[in-house]
Parts: structure tokens; C-alpha cells; sequence
């Protein structure tokens, strides 16, 4: 039997979803990032048993560092949140290839959990691995695969969310 969500969950999760870059002064306690590690470590992955390393990142010495390795205009986006997080891959030779698929993969669970609890995500991806790795990493055992700043978003200070196109412009089925 097929399990479908009802309406309200697909606008939280995808219609009403956005980027936020924009965040209010609300803080996100331990409890909520507990909870949001506990629906991430249980969603479908492609059967690597090394889940994602997170780093939540709330101190604002430890955001200025990571910002460094963001491009200058993205820097306010990640600085300001309550809560930055770097997602991060395992880094061993036998599972390499799948480990750095896998890492998007997470970073797409993380923003749905995020979403499903009422949080707001700012993801990034263009942004210098070395500088994060170097410092938030330096044992090397990780490596990391996306930033994404999360919190409580201020819809009127951001920016609307882009048109997307529709199913003929994108699909096709065979």
C-alpha cells in the first residue's frame, strides 16, 4: 500500500519550499539538530553503511572561518544563520566514488528533514572544499560536501523563489 503525505506536508516539504539566505534571531536548540540527525541517519541511501559527518556550527569565530571559503556575496547568507552545517564524507579508497554521490544524497536529506521540522535551509555548494577541510577536518578522514545554513527564514526579506519550468520543458518518458 502506497503511503502518501497529505497536502500540507508536499507545500512544507517541495510547493512552499525555498532558499532562505534571510534569517530571523531565532536560535535552533540541540534538541531540534538531535532530531534532525534522527530522521537523516534513517533516510534511503545507496547502501554505504558510513553515514554523513555533520558539523553544526553555531559559534560565530567558527562561521567567520567557514565563511572564508565561501565566495564573497554568498558569505552574509551562511554568517548570519543560526546554525551552519557541513556535510561531510567518509573518506575511504573502497568506497570513494559512491561516498561523494552519497554526500549529495544526505545533503538533499538533510534539507527535507530540515524542511519536515520547520526549519529553513540555505544551501551551498560553491565553495572552497580546501579551506573547509583544512580546518574543520584536518585529520583527513573527511572531506566535505556541502555547507547549508539553517534556521527559522524571513520570508519577506527574501528573495522570491524563481519560476521553474514545467513537465514538457524538463521530461520525457519513454
Amino acid at each position: 500500500m502506497p503511503r502518501i503525505v497529505n497536502d500540507a506536508a508536499l507545500d512544507t516539504l517541495f510547493r512552499a519550499a525555498r532558499s532562505h539566505y534571510v534569517w530571523l534571531a531565532r536560535p535552533v536548540s540541540d534538541t531540534m539538530l538531535r532530531a534532525l540527525w534522527e530522521l537523516i541517519k534513517r533516510a534511503p541511501t545507496s547502501g554505504i553503511p558510513r553515514p554523513a559527518h555533520l558539523l553544526f556550527i553555531r559559534s560565530d569565530e567558527a562561521k567567520a572561518r567557514l565563511t572564508e571559503a565561501l565566495p564573497e556575496a554568498a558569505r552574509p547568507g551562511l554568517a548570519t544563520a543560526p546554525v551552519a552545517a557541513v556535510v561531510g564524507r567518509p573518506l575511504d579508497r573502497e568506497h570513494a566514488a559512491a561516498a561523494m554521490r552519497e554526500g549529495g544524497l544526505q545533503t538533499a536529506c538533510l534539507i527535507l528533514a530540515a524542511r519536515a521540522l520547520g526549519l529553513d535551509c540555505g544551501p551551498f555548494w560553491d565553495f572552497d572544499n580546501r579551506i573547509v577541510d583544512a580546518d574543520f577536518f584536518p585529520d583527513g578522514a573527511v572531506a566535505s560536501t556541502a555547507l547549508c545554513a539553517i534556521g527559522y527564514g524571513d520570508p519577506p526579506r527574501s528573495a522570491p523563489q524563481p519560476p521553474r519550468p514545467g513537465f514538457d520543458e524538463t521530461c520525457t518518458i519513454l
